[in-house]
């Protein structure tokens, strides 16, 4: 099944969480001169533009990115939100004709994934991204063409999960792996979980993050069950709710596993998120524990 496209949900409170997360690891990792090797195995398009008609039909960055540079004086005090915003302005610099984006009027694109660790990768790096989706791939495609592939890495047509593993190990001291399907796919959740422990068989150093949604029918419950039985090394869980769970459908928030974090990641992102999390009102939490221990 292949009928997903990020587009309906670039830049929602998801892929803020997903995506400060992932700064925050590069920062931590890049404090060291090694180089590290980057894979993204669902990169979609890499760069979305919020003003077409699939970002506008449900609008949902107005929940996310919105919010956050609504209050970007706030945020940007802490490193991780000041590199966040960095990279917005950069790929909003001709939108906005102006040096920094303070006005939400202004938002125009958001990067994926693929965007975000192109803009802050060192010239030591290396980024391989993969993409199964034809219209994706060919818009990412596209852009790594247009850009020399400084905005996306080497571009991979195919499934990432098995792509991934096919490209271990890399030749780089250090492996950072993010790891983000739809999981419009059931068995994806099972899948996600045996592709993380064979990356951890093959590169025990590697740091690996999970991202998964939450979602009324609790799936991911099997995702985390098998996991924490698959995976030795230390691995920390956090999870953004930012709306109350209603119905059988809609995901209400988002959880990101990090296999091997960086140490004090849990205090540095809890610190980060509570003023982005207070725009949420009561009902939002944010949460870590370590899904298996130090």
């Amino acid at each position: 099944m292949l009928s997903y496209q990020h587009g309906y949900h670039a830049g929602n409170p998801a892929d803020v969480q997903k995506h400060l997360t992932l700064i925050a690891i590069l920062q931590r990792m890049q404090a060291k001169e090694s180089a590290i090797h980057y894979f993204d195995t669902h990169a979609g398009k890499g760069h979305y533009d919020l003003a077409d008609a699939q970002a506008q039909k449900k609008g949902e960055f107005r929940a996310g990115v919105a919010k956050a540079i609504a209050v970007r004086d706030a945020l940007e005090k802490n490193s991780f939100w000041a590199d966040f915003f960095a990279g917005l302005d950069n790929a909003n610099a001709e939108a906005t004709q102006q040096g920094e984006l303070h006005d939400v009027a202004k938002l125009r694109y958001y990067p994926g994934s693929p965007g975000w660790v192109a803009q802050f990768r060192r010239s030591q790096d290396r980024h391989t991204v993969f993409e199964l989706h034809p219209a994706e791939h060919a818009a990412l495609q596209d852009r790594a063409t247009a850009s020399k592939q400084r905005h996306t890495g080497r571009v991979v047509h195919g499934d990432g999960l098995a792509g991934v593993i096919q490209q271990l190990p890399p030749k780089t001291p250090r492996l950072l792996v993010l790891i983000d399907p739809a999981y419009e796919n059931k068995t994806e959740y099972l899948d996600v979980a045996a592709t993380a422990a064979m990356i951890m068989q093959r590169c025990r150093h590697a740091v690996v993050l999970i991202w998964y949604p939450l979602l009324p029918a609790g799936r991911h419950a099997l995702l985390l069950e098998q996991i924490q039985q698959q995976i030795q090394q230390p691995i920390l869980q956090s999870e953004f709710c930012y709306q109350e769970s209603a119905g059988e459908r809609g995901m209400y928030g988002a959880g990101m596993l990090v296999v091997n974090p960086p140490w004090q990641l849990e205090q540095q992102l809890t610190e980060a998120m509570q003023p982005f999390l207070a725009q949420y009102g009561e009902v939002a939490t944010y949460q870590h524990t370590w899904l298996v221990a130090e």
